[in-house]
């Protein structure tokens, strides 16, 4: 008798064990703890490089509008009423006619500037304005912002930036201690 044989082929099972799994899982872990410090790090370079860029092109505007309407300018932190200037560098920032830091009218306003979270903000003359004269000075407001990050880490540093009597504003190349 010829018997019906039915042949069943079986594949091998496919796919990990329960310690492959695990022995993955620790190796990811230990790849993300050691590569965390590195993007904390990087997350504190690009909020200070933000800063440094928010200050930069807020200084560039009210120079070339002192110089393109020839009349003074002044640059300063704003309060939460936008209607004065305060000593807080690291908030936001407002673009004024003239030589006002008080009762400003918003018809006074040229542009505010958003305040950059994460950063510490802090002007080594300690003044609550930069002004700007017709030919794009500022006579006797030179000085330099330390920009730091407000993660508080142990040995972080900074930038700064220095303005000079001409009006100009750049990054010193030495970093600082926060």
């Amino acid at each position: 008798m010829s018997g019906c044989h039915i042949k069943m082929h079986t594949t091998p099972e496919s796919g990990f064990t329960l310690l492959e799994l695990l022995i993955t899982l620790l190796l990811v872990g230990i790849i993300a703890a050691w590569g965390l410090p590195s993007f904390q790090a990087l997350g504190q370079r690009t909020a200070q490089s933000s800063a440094v860029n928010r200050l930069q092109s807020a200084f560039s505007l009210a120079r070339n509008t002192a110089i393109s309407q020839r009349r003074q300018i002044t640059l300063c932190p704003v309060d939460e009423g936008r209607k004065a200037c305060t000593r807080d560098w690291s908030g936001e920032l407002m673009i004024v006619r003239g030589d006002k830091t008080d009762s400003i009218s918003e018809d006074d306003i040229l542009r505010i500037v958003p305040a950059q979270q994460g950063t510490k903000v802090a002007y080594s003359r300690g003044w609550s304005r930069i002004r700007y004269s017709p030919l794009g000075y500022t006579s006797g407001y030179n000085g330099s912002f330390a920009i730091c990050s407000t993660s508080g880490a142990v040995g972080a540093k900074g930038k700064k930036l220095v303005l000079s009597q001409l009006g100009r504003l750049r990054i010193d190349e030495a970093p600082i201690n926060c």
